[in-house]
């Protein structure tokens, strides 16, 4: 069975390496883009299920890229997760504004990150949403409940 992907798109390369290196280990496929454009790039080819994007990126920043995403037409749409140390509330409705699913503080606490994937991949339609093992019973009891 295929494992879920996950686009981290991160111009910090240790903020990336980490998460990068965390998903792997909780048994996700996750594929790396440095700005904005590389993420476009990525998307189209196809196959993300999840995307963690940083706010602050060169080329195209996270609010940028979020609207592109909802505005294309991938099926299914990928949950977006926004990485930001930007706090304010208007920044906050900014990001919901623009299609984000929700968000993650910078510095990035590997124990949210965990939980707002797993999250994520259960509201993934089933046949879409290739799950780790270690979530795949999870999910399985809570849709027979």
């Amino acid at each position: 069975m295929p494992r879920l992907k996950i686009l981290i798109a991160e111009d910090e390369p240790v903020s990336l390496r980490l998460m990068e290196a965390s998903l792997t280990i909780w048994g996700y496929d996750a594929v790396s883009a440095k700005d904005g454009e590389e993420a476009q790039t990525l998307l189209q080819a196809g196959g993300i299920h999840i995307c963690i994007i940083d706010w602050e990126m060169p080329r195209m920043n996270g609010i940028e890229l979020c609207k592109w995403i909802r505005a294309s037409c991938f099926s299914p749409d990928p949950y977006v997760v926004m990485l930001t140390s930007l706090k304010e509330p208007e920044h906050i409705q900014a990001g919901y504004a623009a299609g984000a699913d929700t968000f993650i503080s910078k510095p990035f606490d590997r124990n949210a990150l965990r939980s707002r994937i797993a999250g994520a991949a259960t509201r993934l339609p089933l046949e879409d949403s290739p799950l780790p093992a270690s979530l795949s019973s999870a999910r399985a009891e809570r849709t027979l409940n």
